[in-house]
């Protein structure tokens, strides 16, 4: 586990580690040209090797940039939801990377995302893709930045890895990008094996079978904090965050009849949740309590066999800590506004959808996000994990869908860990997840869903 005295004496000797090689000079040539880097990468392959129709752009289709509107696009969700927060994050680590702040970077993120937008596609501008490219791009921009140099202690391509502006980057400025080093504070990767099952309910579809149980999957995840969570006090966003990564693949409930049918032999899942302090303070509530309060940003990812959902919701956040004589409580609660969200659009990946003829498997909404954590650890190694992510929200009307109805949107997560510690490095645990979903739409009928999963996991504690 993390060695709280260790760090304390580090950084009592050091003071905050900065790389001795960095001059500190500022590189806005270096910055600029990174960041047109992926644009210009992106742009050419996508119409010259993959034939992208929205790449095929012409003088006429970017010479009257007043004209086009912004709209809400179409486009698959990886696309949306995940590509787009990485390709701004590129622009957001090459401005770092040359020694730029974080509101420079945030304005070259900016200059590429209103670039991209109006310049290298055929298509009217996207309000989701600026949305998430410039503050998703912050957000896992800065994230990357920050683990790259701590990567880079291990193995330099480490850095490189989760930082591939510095390709471009070291080799113009001669010198590694400055920052701290020695701020991890719990890193685990868990193991789990279990089962799921799904239930959806609705006028419609009592004519069609819509449960489903998927009878084994695997999922293994990485779970990182950067700096202690609790008694966290700074002015420097994302000194302190989160950030949870995970794929799951298993059988599903159908049998192989070829790609029509794919969705329901395979079950599969893949997850990113993160959340990072733009500030925050540690009041003095008593001895035995740690406590952060402050403003956050959670950026939420999921692509589920039977959920879809995104959300970027900055807000406010406490996180504290109370210490008993044999254990202590953490819990944590933020509340913020969920600026583009998605959810599942009325039944999605099954036959019933089909006949909807939406163009898209997910709805636009915008609303409220509710995040609620409380673990209670006892000091023999046994653990509960309670985690609650919840979402209410409105369907926007400005999303274009052939066939669509917009409502209300009440859904979440909720997940129960029990765990033992069998040594300082390996947890056994039961695992429980619940998904509830109730949607009231305004000329389709109501939809109702639950999933449940449940199983045991191994965790191994790195640090």
């Amino acid at each position: 586990m993390f060695d709280a005295e260790k760090t304390v004496s580090f950084r009592k000797t050091y003071g905050t580690p900065v790389h001795e090689d960095n001059d500190g000079k500022k590189h806005y040539l270096v910055a600029l040209t990174g960041m047109l880097l992926p644009e210009f990468a992106i742009g050419l392959w996508s119409r010259y090797v993959i034939d992208a129709g929205w790449a095929q752009v012409t003088w006429d289709t970017i010479s009257h940039p007043w004209r086009r509107k912004i709209e809400l696009d179409n486009d698959w969700m990886w696309t949306n939801f995940v590509l787009h927060p990485f390709q701004g994050s590129l622009y957001y680590m090459a401005a770092r990377n040359s020694n730029l702040n974080r509101i420079e970077a945030m304005g070259v993120t900016a200059l590429g995302d209103l670039m991209w937008e109006w310049f290298f596609e055929t298509t009217d501008p996207a309000l989701n893709d600026i949305v998430y490219s410039f503050f998703g791009g912050f957000a896992v921009g800065e994230m990357m930045y920050r683990l790259s140099l701590e990567a880079e202690q291990t193995h330099r391509a480490f850095g490189y890895i989760l930082n591939p502006e510095r390709i471009w980057t070291d080799n113009w400025t001669k010198q590694k990008p400055r920052g701290t080093i020695g701020n991890i504070y719990d890193v685990s990767i868990t193991f789990h094996v279990g089962t799921m099952h799904t239930y959806t309910a609705s006028e419609y579809v009592d004519k069609v079978d819509t449960t489903e149980h998927f009878p084994f999957f695997i999922s293994p995840d990485i779970n990182i904090i950067y700096n202690d969570p609790y008694g966290h006090d700074s002015n420097e966003p994302y000194s302190q965050f989160e950030f949870r990564f995970g794929i799951g693949l298993g059988k599903g409930s159908g049998i192989w009849r070829g790609l029509v049918e794919m969705e329901k032999y395979f079950m599969y899942d893949v997850f990113i949740f993160s959340n990072g302090m733009l500030f925050s303070r540690a009041p003095d509530f008593g001895e035995n309590k740690d406590t952060s309060i402050g403003m956050v940003l959670d950026y939420d990812f999921r692509w589920h066999s039977f959920i879809d959902l995104a959300a970027l919701s900055p807000g406010f956040a406490i996180k504290q800590r109370i210490k008993y004589e044999k254990s202590r409580v953490e819990w944590q609660m933020h509340l913020g506004w969920n600026m583009i969200g998605i959810t599942d659009y009325y039944y999605y990946h099954r036959d019933y959808t089909r006949l909807t003829r939406n163009q898209r498997d997910y709805s636009y909404m915008t609303g409220v996000e509710a995040v609620f954590v409380w673990n209670w650890i006892a000091s023999n190694g046994f653990k509960i994990e309670n985690n609650i992510h919840a979402y209410f929200g409105r369907d926007l009307n400005i999303q274009r869908q052939i066939a669509q109805s917009v409502g209300w949107e009440y859904f979440g997560f909720y997940e129960l860990n029990i765990e033992k510690s069998l040594s300082p490095r390996v947890r056994l645990g039961l695992g429980n997840t619940f998904y509830l979903k109730q949607a009231f739409y305004e000329t389709w009928e109501n939809v109702f869903q639950f999933v449940y999963s449940g199983g045991v996991y191994a965790k191994l504690q790195l640090k």
